[in-house]
């Protein structure tokens, strides 16, 4: 047995499990054959997501319980084997197992398999980006990873990059951060999964994630007072990033797009109020929607709907 540096390790078929079983995930694994060089643990990466490389020095017969707080990616390196996800049997190099999945693996006395640990949390938080709310439940993958997925590309760039060595994209913290968003996008992106349909059913011109948030929030809070670093806040980025958001997409500023809400809301109230004979004048409704200078919420109105909002309300044409 020899701890060779952080994170490596290389022994026999039974220290090598009994060094993951301390460190990693939970699993069962039966040995066939074991191979005389032995196994190794090697960790490429350790952030919020954990990268190894890792054979048993045996034929093993490896099965992984459900797990409610991660997602399991294997790539098979070097050797032969097979897998069942929840009892579906997996023809792919690579294949994603999922909370609440169970797998069985079965692999050739010279395996060598890269491990990817990805928490759920994760991949909650970056689909919640996209929808613009939190899904209902975790994400279900397709388990079987086939050779021309972008996101098998990415795990053979990984598996590539970490046979001599720690990737070197991987070399600094801020690094391996972006490389963690680059892995989630493209699992996202590319993997099917049960929200795919979801993703690219939704409205592509309505922007990013961040900006539907900002817009709902607008629409939800018109009548209230509403500063940018509100709307920034709903929308959970910075104001430097809400601002740029809605130049690029709605061609637009936060706060204008605000007062356009507000402005179609008094309007509507006005059409009603004219249809109903409800009594209200012009200077309520302005206030009602957050337009402190009557004089102002004039001009803008007839700026947009061609007349003044006195005219609206007595009905005239």
């Amino acid at each position: 047995m020899s701890l060779t540096s952080e994170g490596n390790f290389a022994g026999d078929f039974h220290k090598v499990r009994d060094f993951v079983s301390r460190i990693s995930w939970l699993q069962t694994v039966e040995v066939i054959k074991e191979h005389p060089t032995g196994g190794r643990y090697k960790e490429l990466y350790k952030g919020n997501i954990c990268m190894r490389i890792l054979s048993y020095g045996a034929e093993v017969r490896v099965t992984v319980p459900q797990s409610p707080d991660s997602y399991k990616i294997f790539l098979l390196r070097r050797g032969t084997g097979m897998a069942k996800v929840d009892g579906e049997c997996i023809d792919a190099p690579s294949i994603i197992v999922g909370p609440q999945e169970r797998s069985d693996m079965w692999w050739s006395v010279d395996h060598e398999v890269l491990v990817i640990h990805i928490p759920s949390a994760l991949v909650e938080q970056k689909l919640a980006d996209y929808l613009g709310d939190a899904p209902k439940q975790p994400p279900r993958f397709r388990p079987d990873i086939t050779c021309d997925s972008p996101i098998n590309g990415v795990l053979t760039m990984v598996s590539l990059a970490g046979a001599d060595g720690r990737p070197p994209f991987m070399a600094s913290p801020l690094a391996g951060h972006h490389f963690e968003q680059f892995l989630l996008h493209t699992l996202l992106d590319s993997q099917p999964h049960d929200y795919s349909t979801t993703r690219s059913g939704s409205d592509a011109g309505s922007g990013p994630a961040a900006l539907r948030r900002a817009q709902r929030y607008c629409e939800e809070h018109a009548g209230e007072y509403v500063t940018l670093q509100d709307i920034a806040a709903a929308a959970r980025v910075s104001v430097r990033t809400l601002q740029y958001d809605f130049r690029r997409h709605l061609h637009t500023t936060p706060l204008a797009y605000l007062r356009k809400v507000r402005l179609a809301l008094a309007h509507a109230d006005l059409v009603r109020m004219a249809r109903t004979g409800a009594q209200a004048t012009v200077a309520e409704v302005a206030t009602r929607w957050g337009f402190k200078h009557l004089g102002r919420f004039s001009c803008l109105y007839r700026e947009t709907y061609g007349r003044p909002p006195s005219s609206t309300l007595s009905g005239s044409r």
